[in-house]
């Protein structure tokens, strides 16, 4: 297969343009006309002429010129068709490919730009193909399968340059079956290009006729060519149009029949003697086939087999065999060989050519092996790709599943919250609405005595006291409601522990546990009110704060055994402090607010390990700062002021109301201090609590 790719990189990729040896008078004709040509659209007709008669090296430094003439002048449809054709003779330089690449973006969109894009993307799968290593190749190809299977792209030419890459990988390394099916997968993806894409159409094409070939299918290689030579017709009418008048495809043309009539086992008698004559015909009208007839009279062998004139085909396949460099030809005509030898019974010639037949059988046979291999190994990775995506598509939707469930818990937690929230806002509306007839009523009465200033200033006074009732009342009412649910708490819980001493043995285990249940989910319901509680009152600036000289020690040590029972198995808290006892002048039953709510904070998130309290005075012994540190899953930097505000959960799966952290600062701060977090410790989560000390 890499004799494929080798002629690729010899400039098959395109349907070549034959270079018949014009004169020097032509040329310099040419060169005359384009000195005396007036306008741009002359200069550039006269250069295309030039560039398609001038030899090679002398046509790319033309077509160079004729590609900034037409920038210059903006023709960016002949701009990009000199891209393109530059670009097919520097496919094997990938730096020039690249800068012609970026000159290419640089037009607006257009079907043409978008051609040139993806032409050139072809030719450069064709230079990575040819020189990548063989394990980059391998690594490149299951890339790009994996590509095609998990992230395949909706362009269109990302898909074909996508799969022509695979065909480029997969023709250096094997022929068959799968390479077959990723070539007929890129034809279809080419049918839908415009028409007039013929630069991309005749680049896939070449190859594909080539390796429907050397695969051993015929026909697709037939209905390739014939496209092909569709595509030719197109061309020559094309720059016909453009007075492009000495281009033409008579080598390619030959080459093209000539390959026709490899098939003719399969193809009509008319088409047989149909091909063969037109494969006379242009050989004789280009240099480049001439010379290759001459040295190879492969139409010729062909005919004569069809024929069944084994004679003279033995006769041409002994004097013109050893002309034939690809290895795949050399054994399908040196079969042939053996078959004429039979016919006409020249066994000498039948023994060399068995010999020769059976070596080369040896090492097809050995390559195939190989390369049938490489091609199960590449059909295994593709199914490896598969079946793990597969495994995670499987994975997602389980994950989706999860989270629908909990967003259907959340949803109706919501909905009850929510429902709540409505009884209670209605509740709040209806005293509103009294409130706002009775301010409606005393407006009604100021507007009555509005000549009176000194009455209608009262009376704005008293509705604006009634007001500050009415807030004042919600915090009584917040009040009342927490002692309200806080008595027939604790009730619960003493009848709990009363119908767990009470009960006889046999029931006590299961009491105990239900009651510690109760008890548990009780303790949670007064925490959360407290914390609403708190709240208000700070709120309402009605919460006291009573001040005096009080001992750390002590204080931290009360909050560590109020937590004990809080811890989950496994866990240890410690209290180190830093310092020896220190006395500050604060209020203690504020600070141990703040302690347990962040002991309880972290007891929550920490299921193994230490929570450790301690404190220290900074460097000016001004301040006494405590920290309250966990081994648990931490919280992020970026989190670090969103988790004091109010209500919020980081994890929605844990207990409470999301106001602990709230309270803790507004209370510090109440008390001349602040509660942050330490975004330096990284084993866990680390609160600091600083107070001044007077």
């Amino acid at each position: 297969m890499k004799h494929i790719l080798k002629k690729l990189l010899s400039g098959l990729c395109l349907i070549s343009v034959s270079m018949p040896a014009f004169g020097n008078e032509l040329v310099d004709s040419l060169y005359l006309e384009l000195e005396h040509a007036s306008t741009p659209e002359d200069s550039i007709v006269v250069m295309g002429n030039l560039f398609d008669v001038l030899p090679r090296f002398n046509a790319t430094q033309m077509g160079w010129k004729l590609y900034e003439v037409a920038e210059r002048t903006q023709k960016d449809i002949i701009a990009l068709e000199m891209i393109r054709s530059l670009a097919n003779r520097s496919v094997r330089n990938d730096s020039i490919l690249c800068d012609l690449y970026d000159r290419a973006l640089k037009y607006p969109e257009s079907p043409e730009r978008t051609e040139t894009l993806i032409f050139i993307n072809l030719h450069r799968n064709v230079y990575h193909a040819y020189y990548a290593s063989e394990k980059e190749r391998d690594k490149l190809l299951r890339e790009s399968l994996e590509k095609v299977t998990t992230n395949y792209p909706e362009d269109l030419g990302e898909q074909i340059t996508l799969l022509h890459y695979i065909c480029m990988m997969l023709g250096q390394s094997s022929v068959g079956d799968l390479l077959s099916s990723y070539l007929d997968q890129l034809g279809k993806l080419i049918e839908k290009l415009p028409e007039n894409a013929f630069s991309i159409r005749n680049a896939f094409n070449v190859f594909a006729a080539t390796s429907y070939i050397q695969n051993g299918e015929p026909q697709k290689a037939v209905k390739t060519d014939l496209e092909l030579l569709e595509d030719i017709k197109g061309l020559e009418k094309y720059y016909a149009e453009r007075g492009r008048k000495y281009r033409n495809y008579n080598g390619s043309k030959y080459v093209i029949y000539n390959r026709l009539l490899s098939s003719f086992a399969i193809l009509p008698d008319v088409d047989v003697d149909k091909y063969y004559g037109l494969a006379m015909k242009y050989k004789d009208l280009d240099g480049a086939a001439m010379s290759n007839y001459k040295s190879s009279r492969t139409p010729d062998i062909y005919y004569a087999l069809y024929k069944k004139d084994y004679a003279k085909a033995l006769d041409l396949l002994k004097n013109h065999i050893d002309a034939y460099e690809s290895v795949d030809k050399k054994r399908i005509l040196t079969k042939y060989m053996i078959e004429c030898a039979e016919k006409v019974n020249d066994k000498e010639t039948l023994l060399k050519a068995s010999r020769d037949y059976n070596q080369m059988l040896e090492e097809y046979l050995a390559e195939r092996s190989v390369e049938k291999y490489r091609e199960l190994q590449v059909i295994y990775d593709l199914q490896e790709i598969k079946n793990h995506n597969a495994e995670l598509a499987k994975e997602k939707r389980q994950t989706e599943e999860k989270w629908q469930r909990i967003f259907i818990i959340i949803s109706s937690i919501a909905l009850f919250i929510l429902i709540i929230s409505v009884i209670f806002l209605f509740i709040l509306y209806r005293k509103n609405r009294e409130l706002a007839q009775n301010r409606a009523a005393a407006n009604k009465a100021l507007t009555t005595e509005s000549e009176n200033l000194r009455r209608s200033r009262s009376e704005l006074m008293r509705a604006r006291d009634q007001a500050q009732k009415a807030n004042t009342l919600k915090t009584y009412f917040i009040k009342n409601m927490s002692h309200e649910v806080t008595v027939p708490l604790q009730a619960i819980n003493e009848y709990c522990k009363l119908l767990v001493d009470c009960s006889d043995t046999t029931n006590k285990k299961y009491l105990e546990h239900f009651a510690n249940l109760v008890y548990l989910n009780s303790e949670l319901l007064t925490t959360i009110v407290n914390d609403v509680l708190r709240l208000s009152e700070i709120e309402s600036s009605s919460m006291p704060i009573h001040r005096h000289v009080v001992h750390l020690n002590s204080i931290c040590q009360t909050a560590i055994d109020s937590m004990r029972h809080h811890l989950k198995p496994g866990v240890e808290i410690k209290f180190t402090p830093q310092t020896p006892d220190v006395d500050i002048f604060t209020d203690p039953q504020r600070i141990q607010q703040i302690l347990l709510n962040l002991l309880t904070n972290a007891a929550k998130f920490t299921d193994k390990g230490v929570i450790t309290l301690d404190y220290k005075l900074d460097d000016n012994q001004t301040d006494v700062i405590f920290s309250v540190s966990d081994t648990g899953i931490g919280i992020k930097p970026e989190n670090k002021e969103k988790i004091f505000e109010r209500f919020v959960k980081l994890n929605g799966d844990t207990q409470g109301a999301g106001l602990g952290l709230t309270t803790s600062r507004l209370i510090a701060r109440l008390l001349g201090g602040d509660v942050t977090l330490d975004t330096t410790y990284t084993n866990g989560a680390r609160f600091n609590l600083r107070l001044p000390k007077k």
